[in-house]
């Protein structure tokens, strides 16, 4: 359901050098969820707009991450999910449809497999992010490989595109569609070499003050947040990043005003606790 503000020019590689350097300098004023996990956001200039990005970060061997799959008349927010599911942080899931709030992707939640990708979503779900023995995992692949990744692990979720892989992006070329070419709200995950992960929320639709990225900067985003595996989400409105302690520190767009409570009803997200 994404009807972005602008398309740009579609070009692989690495970040601008003026974008990495107003990247770095950037405040994000991280707060404790504690064993060393943390959330931040910061407003700054990038790609020559205004971007606002929220961000949790943890240690995956820390902390149990898990997919909470609520369908039609369970869906809800991010938040009420979260506190219904004893969380620490959330973030909103994979795509889905907007009348019966029924999932149009693969999701596995306790070893159950609940949804499938449906044949709408193949121009841009192209991978899985799964769970298993506290480690995140990112797969590019296509739904034949399903059954063998849900035999391994418990938790699963299929969505799209695949941002990047072992650290570059995970395409030359992007598509020249609205959804890939103009500007929206983001949602990602992603994780390090080291063990970290990352949930990622990029506000759009708010020019001035978070304007949202193309999926090529979504990429370079999460390139520079030293990411070695990235999963594009589910954007647009539902996208919302939520912590226990300061609640949405995103800014939903269903309300349209740049404030946080302009959460939609969504039938999974991913929580850690």
């Amino acid at each position: 359901m994404l009807c972005g503000v602008l398309a740009l020019p579609l070009f692989a590689g690495e970040p601008e050098k003026k974008d990495a350097d107003v990247f770095a300098a950037a405040d994000w004023n991280w707060q404790p969820l504690g064993k060393g996990a943390q959330y931040g956001c910061a407003q700054l200039n990038l790609f020559e707009s205004t971007q606002f990005i929220s961000v949790i970060r943890y240690k995956a061997r820390k902390y149990k991450t898990d997919i909470v799959d609520a369908p039609a008349e369970f869906a809800d927010s991010t938040e009420a999910l979260a506190l219904k599911h004893n969380a620490l942080g959330a973030i909103n899931g994979s795509y889905f449809n907007m009348k019966t709030l029924y999932p149009t992707t693969l999701v596995q939640d306790n070893g159950v497999r609940r949804g499938e990708t449906n044949g709408s979503e193949v121009f841009r779900v192209d991978g899985v992010m799964a769970v298993r023995c506290h480690k995140v995992k990112i797969f590019r692949c296509d739904t034949t490989a399903y059954t063998a990744i849900t035999r391994k692990h418990k938790e699963a979720m299929a969505s799209g595109p695949v941002l990047l892989l072992d650290g570059q992006e995970a395409r030359d070329e992007w598509p020249g569609s609205g959804f890939y070419a103009k500007r929206h709200p983001r949602t990602l995950i992603g994780t390090t070499a080291d063990g970290w992960v990352y949930l990622i929320v990029i506000d759009g639709r708010f020019p001035g003050q978070g304007i949202g990225t193309t999926i090529h900067e979504t990429a370079m985003v999460a390139k520079m947040f030293g990411l070695k595996d990235a999963l594009n989400l589910d954007g647009g409105g539902s996208s919302t990043l939520w912590t226990k302690p300061a609640g949405v520190i995103s800014h939903p767009y269903d309300n349209k005003r740049f404030d946080h409570y302009g959460q939609r009803s969504v039938p999974n997200i991913v929580v850690v606790r």
